[in-house]
């Protein structure tokens, strides 16, 4: 690559050896690319390490595990379904003489919702499929078919026979005649023939069979069965496997509607991140390893076999390792995948990620702390998850949890109040108590009862904003009467990297809540653990964070796949949320900060402005990342959102600032620029109010452009505090470099 940038295939091999290295696996082969070029193939490390060493090589054979799953079984499934000989939608006792199935469809087996038991050790007592499905059928269904998802082999053995019934083959002979042979894969099958054994990887030195197993099936229960089941039997090579995912992304191994359906985020609503055989939207820090973008699918074999793909994009990733060998008891495949994808995943993807929230993690652990609880909810209606469905409809299909009182915070549940509004407590099915106001917390008695306090609220990373000091007055409650709280996490939309402004001197306001910087870089659920090691440190305080998924503190909010919902009426983009950490300190002068104008905290003005002398003023350094260019602009009445700003209906002179590099951009750093250009530009004219140093969190600010100091010298006399605050805060998230 140009500039002496490393190529794509030394990156992927670093990557590999990387995750190699810190899974202690015994090697890998990596194969990354596109529908028509292969990026990257590369192998490192062995293939087996006793009784002889064996380096992995490009071409080394791996026991698939469960992409037999995808590879083999659901596409097998489709097959069928395309010629109409299996109805997905159809009981499995229409296809297997078993009647104890009847309540299970085809989908709930091929999307893991059937109730069924993940699996039992079967392989000790029966020899055939057919046996071992007997067995499975005599045990209870964990749950209603269809309500929950729980990954299963089982289903998938189901399938497997399905096929062999519906189509009167074998399911090897069938997806050889099928998928294998049309695809010209010439190194994957069930049962490899005894001349492969050369170049299979070794797996597991296996208890039960009392061999190290090369080339033959590690899993015991498709052992048992000859070798040849829905949910594993499959070997393969990644060159092989590349071949097929092209295939599936071009149409030529199922109709492009049927990929359409078998990829279909919230096909299930049970899991949303189910689709058909293939895992969407998977979570990297679970066993499918990370898909980085949100139209990704994906799938994950025991082994250490994983693959995902960006139909999109049209690229995927492959890699295939023997963790197991030469001992289940070091195979570490969580690491391996996260430590080979998420590199691999950042330099296609450098700007965007696939974040899942705190809500979303818990309808992914199926409500699991919450069940049979009575909760009560701090909230809003930027509380939402990834689909898009609000907190409350979420909880609407919880399991066994009851939501007994909701509190809100500034801007109210709905967030349509105008800042600084009070809003009134609600009687609705659920009450609503507002503690902005007259109060802003929760008494015991509303308390009393509750078995656990949730909070979700979308923050904007300013400390002027003020639902983190709603938040620590609940904290302050909760850990009063004795009850736990979990806080849902979200993205700080600023992002977690870059920290700007004075730590607060006099944290004791709603909009200065802490001894934080202006831009403090930190989550809701960060700030929740910041309060407990400083204002709460001598509580009793229960605190849980659900954490974010797949969120690095670089990244800002439009890098995270998510919608973003205004979190109040004047914070209308992501954007503007950025701005808002240095732009929301003019609220405390007497120049418009842009309320009633259709780009608040961006539009920056008065009647008496002189806009080209005050940018003229602006040091460039100060405003990199920003555009600032002059505009005339007259503030209006806008019901919900501004009903009387600054110099409503009069002619204001100002700046329009926009963000053309966010990762670059300094908005505390513009604004002090700003302020002591106005002040020198319009010394007569520009004042401050009250607020100001409440809002900055002390009058240092303001004596030092007062005193006419550089704003570049101000700024960088922040520099050595902010890097003290930020080697104690708290950090939950990992930066990737």
């Amino acid at each position: 690559m140009a500039n002496g940038a490393p190529s794509i295939q030394d990156q992927v091999r670093a990557a590999l050896e990387s995750a190699v290295r810190e899974a202690k696996a015994p090697g890998a082969v990596a194969y990354v690319g596109d529908i028509e070029h292969t990026h990257a193939h590369v192998a490192t490390g062995a293939r087996q390490l006793v009784p002889d060493l064996l380096p992995a090589e490009t071409d080394t054979v791996y026991d698939l595990a469960s992409l037999t799953k995808v590879v083999a079984t659901t596409t097998a499934i489709m097959l069928l379904t395309e010629n109409g000989t299996v109805d997905l939608g159809a009981p499995v006792s229409k296809y297997l003489p078993i009647p104890a199935f009847g309540l299970i469809t085809v989908k709930h087996c091929i999307t893991h919702t059937a109730g069924l038991n993940p699996g039992r050790p079967f392989y000790k007592e029966c020899n055939t499929i057919d046996a071992m499905l007997e067995r499975y059928a005599a045990i209870p269904l964990k749950w209603p078919p269809g309500t929950r998802w729980l990954y299963s082999d089982v289903g998938f053995m189901i399938l497997g026979r399905i096929v062999e019934r519906a189509s009167g083959e074998k399911l090897d002979a069938f997806c050889q005649k099928r998928i294998f042979d049309p695809l010209e894969l010439r190194d994957t099958r069930f049962n490899p023939p005894a001349k492969w054994a050369t170049r299979c990887a070794a797996t597991e030195q296996c208890p039960w069979r009392g061999r190290m197993m090369i080339g033959q099936v590690h899993d015991e229960n498709a052992y048992a069965v000859g070798g040849v089941a829905g949910h594993a039997g499959l070997f393969g090579t990644a060159s092989d496997l590349a071949a097929y995912i092209r295939a599936l992304l071009t149409d030529r191994i199922l109709k492009r509607e049927t990929v359409d359906r078998m990829l279909n985020l919230n096909v299930t609503p049970a899991w949303p991140w189910q689709g058909v055989g293939w895992q969407l939207d998977a979570w990297p820090t679970k066993n499918f390893g990370f898909l980085p973008a949100r139209d990704s699918a994906g799938h994950a074999g025991w082994t250490g076999t994983s693959a995902w793909l960006d139909r999109k994009a049209g690229r995927f990733a492959i890699l295939l390792s023997n963790t197991c060998h030469p001992s289940r008891a070091t195979r570490d495949n969580e690491t391996l995948r996260r430590s080979f994808h998420t590199p691999i995943g950042k330099m296609y993807y450098p700007n965007s990620t696939n974040v899942h929230t705190g809500l979303d993690r818990l309808v992914r652990e199926d409500f699991r702390d919450l069940r049979g609880k009575r909760v009560a909810l701090l909230t809003h209606h930027a509380a939402i998850d990834q689909f898009g469905r609000h907190i409350l409809d979420v909880f609407a299909r919880a399991p066994d949890v009851t939501i007994v009182r909701l509190f809100s915070p500034e801007h109210g549940i709905g967030g349509q109040a105008e800042a600084g509004a009070s809003v009134g407590a609600q009687q609705a099915p659920i009450p609503v108590v507002s503690l902005y106001g007259k109060r802003t917390a929760p008494t015991r008695d509303e308390l009393h009862g509750i078995d656990t306090l949730v909070i979700d609220l979308q923050d904007v990373g300013a400390r002027y904003y003020t639902y983190a000091a709603t938040m620590k007055a609940c904290l302050k409650a909760c850990a009063d009467a004795g009850v736990p709280v979990l806080v849902l996490d979200r993205p700080n939309p600023a992002g977690g990297v870059t920290l700007e402004g004075p730590i607060a001197a006099n944290p004791n306001s709603l909009v200065c809540w802490g001894a934080v910087p202006a831009r403090h870089g930190m989550t809701m659920g960060e700030i929740a653990e910041w309060f407990r090691a400083n204002d709460l440190k001598d509580s009793k305080l229960n605190l849980s964070v659900n954490l974010l998924d797949s969120w690095q503190p670089e990244r800002l909010f439009d890098e995270c796949s998510l919608a973003w919902v205004p979190p109040s009426p004047n914070i209308p983009t992501p954007q503007t949320a950025l701005l808002y950490t240095g732009t929301c300190l003019f609220e405390g002068t007497n120049v418009s900060e842009g309320r009633g104008t259709d780009a608040p905290f961006a539009t920056i003005g008065a009647p008496w402005i002189d806009a080209a002398r005050v940018i003229a003023a602006l040091p460039a350094e100060a405003t990199a990342g920003l555009r600032i260019e002059p505009i005339v602009y007259t503030p209006r009445s806008i019901p919900g959102k501004a009903s009387s700003p600054k110099f409503k209906d009069e002619e204001c002179e100002g700046v329009r600032i926009g963000v053309a590099d966010a990762a670059a951009a300094r908005p505390f750093a513009a604004t002090v620029a700003m302020f002591c250009a106005m002040k020198r530009v319009h010394a007569n004219k520009f004042a401050w109010e009250k607020s100001f140093d409440v809002l900055a969190g002390s009058s240092a600010l303001r004596e030092r452009i007062d005193r006419g100091d550089d704003p570049m010298r101000i700024i960088a006399d922040y520099a050595a505090p902010l890097a003290a605050f930020d080697a104690v805060r708290p950090k939950l998230y990992v930066q990737i470099t």
